[in-house]
């Protein structure tokens, strides 16, 4: 045999050598799919995973830019302000060609994305036990498959004239960024998170009881001393309006000020209780993630040694 035969020879044993020679078509298959599962909808770990966030992200900044008015036509009426007043534009009206333009790119990538995550999600063991049907509708009806899909559908539907105005839809784009808590970094943070609440169950329930008491407390007493203030009466029209405005004071916010000489000294202790009462629930979460962040420590000390 020739040197040009020993070397097709050594080719193909090394060809019969290579593990993808004796993959079947389905094994193919399943290897190409587990390469678009890790991808698309495993760890956010992958430069498509990072990339779709940023067009995520791109998307509701694009959204919220596009509310701020760009120009008013004549001097603004103080009834009708921008953007109620009809000769006012905003960015998104200004811009409405380029926005549209990228609105139709992100549907287009969402859209394939989503076609691929239904595809791939059979990698995940938890949706295969059921068999590719079952194991796929059960995917269709997960939490993150349904916020993909509003991501989506309501463009579709515009395009096909079932709904009008799908400008809102865009804002709901942002449930998305609920994937990044799939990175590692942040599961460890949200399982320290539910470790402290766990702890401090006991302590934080006591506090919210108690916060409540003070809420409806003062909402009432406010409520007794200023329905007849002319000033401020229409907040005060019954003690579940009171609880409002009870509510913001409680928080350190005083929106009314018009107050009787009892109601301010009502307010007032407000603002001093307020400090006692909500500030505990803070405390509570503070000190036990010092000590859920002194446990992790010493666990992975000891790992390492």
């Amino acid at each position: 045999m020739g040197e040009r035969g020993e070397g097709a020879a050594r080719y193909a044993l090394r060809a019969d050598r290579s593990p993808s020679a004796h993959l079947s078509a389905g094994q193919r298959e399943r290897s190409l799919r587990a390469k678009v599962y890790d991808a698309v909808d495993g760890e956010v770990d992958s430069w498509v995973e990072w990339s779709i966030l940023g067009l995520i992200v791109a998307n509701v900044l694009a959204f919220l830019i596009g509310t701020v008015v760009y120009k008013s036509h004549k001097k603004a009426d103080p009834e009708f302000p921008c953007p109620t007043d009809a000769s006012c534009v905003t960015y998104a009206e200004h811009w409405q060609g380029p926005l549209d333009a990228f609105e139709l790119f992100s549907v287009l990538v969402f859209s394939i994305e989503y076609v691929l995550r239904v595809w791939a999600c059979m990698e995940n063991p938890e949706f295969s036990r059921y068999g590719s049907v079952v194991g796929r509708l059960s995917y269709l009806s997960s939490f993150y498959a349904l916020v993909d899909l509003f991501a989506i559908a309501p463009y579709y539907l515009s395009a096909l004239g079932l709904v009008r105005d799908v400008d809102f839809t865009t804002a709901l784009r942002v449930f998305r960024l609920i994937r990044l808590l799939k990175a590692e970094k942040y599961l460890r943070a949200f399982s320290l998170l539910d470790d402290v609440i766990s702890e401090n169950g006991t302590l934080l329930v006591a506090c919210v009881y108690y916060a409540l008491m003070v809420w409806v407390l003062f909402s009432t007493a406010m409520y007794y001393i200023e329905r007849y203030n002319p000033e401020i009466a229409q907040y005060y029209q019954s003690i579940p309006d009171a609880m409002l405005p009870t509510a913001l004071m409680l928080t350190g916010e005083f929106p009314i000020t018009e107050f009787s000489p009892l109601g301010r000294f009502v307010a007032a202790s407000m603002a001093v209780l307020a400090v006692a009462f909500f500030a505990l629930p803070t405390a509570v979460l503070g000190s036990g993630f010092i000590r859920a962040v002194e446990r992790a420590r010493g666990i992975e000390e000891g790992e390492v040694e």
